[in-house]
C-alpha cells in the first residue's frame, strides 16, 4: 500500500509579499499541489491563521502536524520530508 502524505495548505494574500512568493515558487519548483487560502478575501481563513499562529503572518503553511509561518526554503523542505514527500535532490535551496 502507498504511503499517503499530508495535504499541503498555504494560507496567504494576492497582495504581493516575498514569503508568500518565494513559498510559492518553491512549492511550485518541487513539482507540489497545494490549497491555497487568501487571508484577505476569507474571513473563515484569517480567523484560522489567527488561531494557529496569533497573528496573520503570511505564508502561514501546515503540512500535517507542522504550522510553518514565513518559513525559510530549507525550512518548508525539511517539513515536508518529515511528512513523507520525496523532494528532488537536485532542486536548488
Amino acid at each position: 500500500m502507498a504511503e499517503t502524505v499530508p495535504p499541503i495548505i498555504m494560507y496567504a494574500r494576492t497582495r504581493f509579499c516575498p514569503d508568500v512568493t518565494r513559498s510559492r515558487g518553491r512549492l511550485t519548483e518541487l513539482e507540489l499541489t497545494w490549497q491555497e487560502f487568501d487571508i484577505e478575501a476569507d474571513p473563515s481563513a484569517a480567523a484560522t491563521v489567527q488561531e494557529l499562529t496569533g497573528r496573520r503572518s503570511v505564508p502561514t503553511i501546515v503540512i500535517g502536524d507542522a504550522i510553518l509561518v514565513e518559513p525559510s526554503n530549507a525550512e518548508l523542505d525539511a517539513a515536508l520530508t518529515k511528512a513523507g514527500y520525496a523532494l528532488d535532490p537536485d532542486a536548488d535551496l
